[in-house]
């Protein structure tokens, strides 16, 4: 799942946290099924159950956080595979690196860890504000050519959605999922919608009135959906000037919002 936004490629304000103050939230993938079991007079058999660690990210994770990007998210973006950004399995961006890490200052993004303290989820998200709105196309300070052609798409969506104009005019501050990646082990078992549930209480938290997602993939357009955000742009990757085209079913890149 890729969703993304193209305001922390430069010049992002970055915002201090501390690791204690983060929330730590202990849960299991078999919480609910008792309780349902026992509605039907049916008692579960016994069985593991995988548990996970929720924990705010701030930027002394980038090294653990960029591993896990590295195995699970950047290969398989429609974006990247569609320029073919890492060409052999070796291969490193420090371009789209610096942007995947780039928003972790913020201390609002999110990961999940196992019992082993390995991490097995994680969205990267970032804060923006009203009056730090630049709609300027910074896509030319990008040296590296076919990272160029990702920006220059998430430069589009930011001019074109204009969420400023979607949001409440009360909305100051909107706290964007950037990123999203699952385990592939871990996936289909509900841990990312955990995630970004748990994004949109520390977005209250800090103040913020919305959320946003840029979706880049059929998939986590799907997801955006099912998280009950609304749609508010969506363009064919087709009708982007020399943008990357993916494969289908990933024909479009969306920008949603979810008020809070």
């Amino acid at each position: 799942m890729a969703v993304t936004g193209a305001r922390s490629i430069v010049n992002l304000k970055k915002a201090h946290f501390e690791h204690e103050n983060a929330r730590i939230d202990k849960y299991t993938l078999a919480d609910e099924l008792p309780a349902q079991l026992s509605e039907l007079g049916l008692r579960p058999r016994s069985m593991q159950k995988p548990a996970y660690t929720l924990r705010k990210l701030s930027a002394s994770d980038k090294e653990i956080t960029l591993a896990f990007l590295r195995r699970f998210f950047f290969r398989d973006e429609p974006m990247n595979r569609a320029v073919e950004l890492l060409e052999t399995p070796d291969a490193r961006c420090p371009e789209l690196e610096d942007y995947a890490s780039s928003s972790l200052s913020d201390g609002v993004s999110i990961a999940a860890f196992d019992d082993l303290g390995e991490m097995v989820g994680v969205v990267i998200n970032g804060i923006v504000k009203r009056e730090e709105a630049d709609y300027t196309d910074k896509s030319e300070e990008c040296s590296n050519l076919k990272f160029r052609r990702i920006i220059k798409v998430l430069g589009h969506l930011d001019r074109e959605a204009r969420i400023w104009d979607k949001v409440a005019k009360h909305c100051n501050k909107v706290v964007e999922i950037r990123i999203a990646s699952t385990h592939s082990e871990w996936r289909g078992r509900g841990l990312m919608r955990v995630l970004c549930e748990e994004t949109e209480r520390v977005a209250r938290a800090i103040g913020a009135t919305a959320m946003r997602m840029d979706t880049t993939s059929a998939f986590s357009a799907a997801a955006a959906e099912r998280l009950h955000f609304r749609s508010v742009y969506a363009v064919l990757y087709a009708d982007l000037p020399d943008a990357p085209q993916p494969e289908a079913p990933h024909l479009e890149t969306r920008v949603y919002i979810k008020d809070l």
